[in-house]
């Protein structure tokens, strides 16, 4: 049909199917009664029309007679128009009746036609078809015919033939429903819903003209009766327009359900009605025993069915059962022929022995004789075939591999001998000069003439162990290089968060931060594992000292403890004192932390944790237990291997990857010790660490810092404290060398809450800019553009003029060597990124601090010097000290100490010049008037203005002691003007030059 007609019928069909109520219900009100069943003859017209081209179009046989049954029924249900309309006599409602009938016959031999079953010839599916036909015949001479016969006034009320078409709808709408949920496809999932939507209006029409009072939930007025008898219709002109649209047959579906069962209830249901109504007497019963007769008729027909299904089965079951037999002949005779054709490729001698394989193959005996070898084998092993023959295998073999004891043990060869597809294990092979390679060893049982033998093959690994190792490594150094790259994204990301901690005051907001703040503390947790892992598979290096157990276990253990404590655990630990293990430190605080991470991870709310030590003979057992969910049996052989983790439902919430397990084994390897886990999912776990007992160390070495406290943070739920006031900005300058402009402008974020900052995006324009600035601290990164961090850490050292300048690398690099190699260099701190905000301020402000103490010790140093010389005999002093100064010392120490001592000869022999200045001084010291005054300032805390003044007052009051003239004294340490010299002199000492000499005078007579 085309398209356009086809939306108009559609169209048509929805305006008198759905029309607007009050509309409907005025213009029904108008016309005739005869008039408003036009809409349901048109309706029912098109519908015909719709199913028509729907026989036309598809070409399935049983596709199509679906259609063509369909089509009947509605062409019956038009036919039926032309009866008279309302029957007024018995014989018209028996016509009526009779059409009910035929239409039912059509849509049930429609259902059962059951297209999903494609073109499989429908005599054999007569299950579902005999019986719904037969019972619909049945049903129609109990319910209409006896009592049209018997009960005329009875069947004149229609009650009886309104009881049929409820059972047959019943029938139809329970086998619709099922063939909706046997469907698979959509297609036939909206046909059959549509198709049961119409049953259940036509259901429902005949329930509200069965019940005296109507169906509850309709209304009684025509309106709504029309309705219900126009939808119907209207779902199947759309279930058949799906049709039309489909451009191909839908995939086939298998038919399920037990037609014994669907019988059964077809036999069981009329019987009841029948004992019932007889029972009751009601409407429906006559007085005859026809009724008895019929019912019996059925009841003997249906059980012809099931006689008939049971023997179908059993001759189909019969039917398989001899196939299968068939087959099974059949195998066993391809199985012999395949054994005779196996013995004799296996009893021929070129057979035996491939001479052409590039693999070495040695036959053997049972008991490990060589029998042959083929000349890969003879290659592989560097020795000719008749030095190989006659020799155990077991010599082809490391002392302390397993092969070497193979044949030694009869069970090994039984289970050769049961294992068809033989054994396939890595060994470690031996050459006739007794050099080792790696090779793969495949063992097959086989027979020469009807005499057992075993065929080894050898398969040379060394290229693949060299190609995996190199892998291997390959791999390691991609993970050390990504995990330097996740660093610096993750020092921005949680620097960010940290600010917005402190400035936050909404409390859910605050909880949300500190949660991604925690959880990029793991992130960098997990690269710090990853990064370790890689270290340890490479070469594990230990450092191993004597150390007390609970002085190890203190920190792991109280940290925990708080964590438990935030987490609602019960924690508890029993270590005694007298426990002594060789370890590495840092090594067993990461296998603890790791084994009480995993406790409290894992442990619900309410639940317990417990660590305890002991000693078993010559071995410290340490405990830990946990009442958590449990690990299957299944899981516990995988949990320490890399990258895995129990795949219990339970555990599939929890954060994590298996990397914290791997580390624990890895370094419970490299240290020789045992762990063993004891677990049942459901009831908590048990992971115990063996450690062989050490004896006791008078002095108990020092514990070095490890990172596991940084990692406990991690886990900690961390509670936000509020600062309540900015701190004051110190006016300090801090130089930031950082090639990253994201961590640029972080670290410029944090640093300029507290102190100036001048950014550098290279180390050359760091080194510049350090030189000009000359600022209070510098901030460098080591992976920089050009010349790296530790070039320029050695150049600042280096360079008289920044020397003295404190230096923190700020790197992703923490490994121990790049440390190490930092701090040799002078570096006064070494941060890891990411790093903390506050921490990275603090030690800001600590090397600051320092700094400035160091100026009040040069400063100090100063004037105990002068002191010490005024102590001195004054004349002596006086008339030498010039010479004193101006003489070469070779001074030892710090860069700071020598340009401190180079500043002090200077202004010694050019303080006598009322010209001394700072332009001097920067001229003599090869530096510009900016950088002198910032080194001297960030050394001494001072001006070099007041330096020259304080070093000429020093000088004044050692001749002031002299007894010279104040005048001449002040244009001898090189004041212009006297009244300037005694103002400044009164500022520094609280008195006049005149009373410093009176007080002079005084002392030295008292003391004479």
């Amino acid at each position: 049909m085309p398209r356009p007609i086809r939306l108009l019928i559609l169209a048509l069909a929805g305006l008198v199917s759905f029309f607007p109520y009050h509309f409907i219900a005025n213009w029904l009100a108008i016309i005739p009664e005869s008039s408003s069943s036009f809409a349901l003859t048109t309706l029912q017209i098109f519908s015909g029309i719709f199913l028509y081209f729907c026989v036309k179009k598809n070409s399935s046989r049983s596709f199509k007679l679906f259609w063509q049954y369909l089509l009947l029924a509605i062409l019956a249900v038009i036919a039926s128009k032309f009866l008279n309309g309302t029957p007024t006599s018995i014989s018209q409602q028996l016509y009526q009746d009779f059409a009910s009938l035929f239409i039912y016959f059509f849509i049930l031999l429609a259902i059962e036609t059951n297209p999903h079953l494609s073109d499989i010839p429908l005599n054999k599916y007569i299950s579902g078809r005999v019986p719904a036909i037969f019972f619909t015949l049945i049903c129609f001479c109990y319910f209409i015919l006896l009592p049209a016969e018997f009960s005329t006034l009875i069947y004149q009320t229609a009650k009886p033939s309104l009881l049929f078409h409820l059972l047959i709808n019943i029938l139809i709408i329970a086998r619709l429903i099922q063939c909706l949920v046997n469907a698979k496809d959509n297609f036939w999932r909206y046909t059959f819903t549509l198709l049961s939507c119409s049953a259940v209006f036509l259901f429902i029409g005949n329930l509200s003209a069965f019940l005296p009072h109507g169906f509850p939930l309709i209304s009684t007025n025509s309106y709504t009766v029309q309705l219900i008898a126009l939808l119907p219709y209207f779902f199947l002109i759309v279930t058949a327009n799906i049709s039309l649209k489909a451009t191909k047959l839908p995939a086939a579906i298998a038919k399920e359900g037990s037609p014994e069962f669907y019988i059964l209830l077809l036999m069981l249901i009329p019987t009841a009605m029948h004992l019932y109504g007889y029972e009751q007497k009601l409407f429906y019963s006559v007085d005859s025993n026809l009724q008895s007769i019929t019912l019996l008729f059925w009841l003997v027909v249906a059980a012809l069915l099931l006689a008939n299904i049971a023997n179908s089965r059993r001759s189909q079951t019969k039917k398989l059962k001899y196939t299968l037999f068939a087959q099974q002949a059949q195998h066993q005779q391809l199985t012999s022929l395949n054994n005779d054709l196996t013995d004799a490729l296996i009893n021929s001698e070129d057979k035996a022995i491939v001479n052409a394989s590039n693999n070495a193959i040695l036959t053997t005996s049972t008991t490990g004789e060589i029998l042959s070898a083929n000349p890969a084998a003879v290659q592989m092993f560097q020795s000719l075939e008749q030095e190989l023959k006659g020799i155990s295998v077991s010599r082809l073999f490391a002392e302390k591999d397993e092969m070497h004891f193979f044949f030694d043990f009869q069970s090994n060869i039984y289970s050769l001998q049961r294992k068809g597809e033989g054994i396939s294990v890595e060994c470690v092979s031996l050459r006739s000069d007794g050099t080792e390679f790696p090779a793969q060893a495949e063992l097959q049982w086989a027979e020469r003439a009807k005499q057992p033998l075993i065929v080894i093959t050898f398969i040379n690994l060394s290229a693949r162990k060299h190609a995996e190792k190199q892998a291997l490594e390959l791999k390691d150094k991609f993970i050390a290089n990504i995990s330097h790259e996740f660093r610096t994204p993750l020092t921005i990301i949680n620097g960010i968060i940290d600010r917005y901690i402190e400035k936050t005051t909404d409390e859910l907001e605050s909880e949300d931060l500190i949660t991604a703040k925690r959880n990029g503390l793991r992130l960098v947790r997990m690269v710090e594992q990853l990064l370790e892992l890689s270290r340890l598979s490479d070469n594990p290096q230990l450092s191993l000292s004597t150390y007390r157990l609970k002085t190890l276990m203190l920190m792991p253990v109280d940290s925990f403890s708080r964590l438990a404590s935030q987490s609602h655990l019960n924690f508890t630990s029993n270590i005694p004192d007298n426990l002594w293990l060789d370890c590495d430190g840092q090594a067993f605080e990461k296998i603890i932390f790791n084994l009480l991470a995993n406790a409290i991870k894992y442990t619900p709310k309410g639940g317990s944790v417990q660590v305890n030590a002991y000693a078993e003979q010559d071995t410290i057992i340490i405990d830990i237990i946990d009442s958590g969910i449990g690990i299957s049996k299944d899981c516990q052989e995988k949990v320490f291997e890399r990258f895995q983790r129990a795949d219990d439902v339970k555990n599939q919430a929890t954060f994590g990857v298996g990397i914290g397990l791997s580390l624990v084994n890895e370094l419970v390897k490299a240290h020789d010790w045992r762990i063993s886990l004891v677990s049942e999912q459901g009831h908590g776990s048990k992971f115990s660490l063996s450690i062989p007992l050490a004896s006791a160390n008078d002095v108990e070495p020092e514990i070095s810092l490890s990172v596991s406290e940084s990692e406990v943070a991690s886990l900690l739920i961390e509670q936000r404290s509020v600062i309540s006031h900015q701190s004051n900005h110190s006016q300090q300058v801090v130089l930031v060398i950082e090639d990253n402009l994201d961590m640029q402008s972080h670290i410029k974020q944090v640093i300029e809450q507290e102190h100036h900052c001048i950014l550098a995006g290279s180390g050359e324009l760091g080194l510049q800019l350090a030189q000009e600035y000359l600022p209070d601290l510098i901030v460098c990164d080591l992976m920089l553009t050009g010349i790296d961090g530790f070039e320029v850490l050695t150049q600042l050292k280096q360079d008289d003029m920044t020397a003295h300048i404190p230096v923190i690398l700020l790197t992703a690099r923490s490994d121990l060597e790049s440390r190490l190699k930092g701090l040799k260099l002078n570096a006064d701190e070494y941060l890891s990124k990411p790093f903390n905000q506050h921490e990275l301020l603090t030690r800001i402000q600590n090397l600051i601090a320092n700094r400035q103490r160091l100026q009040q010790r040069y400063l100090q140093k100063f004037n105990d010097q002068q002191k010490a010389e005024q102590r001195a005999e004054r004349k002596i002093i006086s008339q030498n000290n010039a010479v004193k100064l101006t003489e070469e010392i070779v001074a030892e120490g710090s860069l700071e100490d020598k340009f401190l001592h180079k500043l002090e000869k200077l202004i010694a022999k050019h303080y006598t010049e009322p010209e001394l200045d700072i332009s001097l001084l920067a001229k003599e010291l090869a530096m510009s008037d900016r950088q002198l005054q910032r080194k001297i300032k960030v050394i001494l805390g001072t001006t070099p203005n007041n330096f020259i003044k304080d070093f000429r007052l020093k000088k004044a009051q050692t001749l002031l002691i002299s007894g010279a003239q104040i005048g001449r004294i002040a244009l001898d340490v090189g004041f212009s003007s006297q009244t300037y010299f005694g103002r400044c002199f009164k500022e520094s000492f609280n008195c006049t030059p005149k009373q410093y000499q009176q007080q002079m005078a005084q002392q030295d007579s008292t003391n004479d």
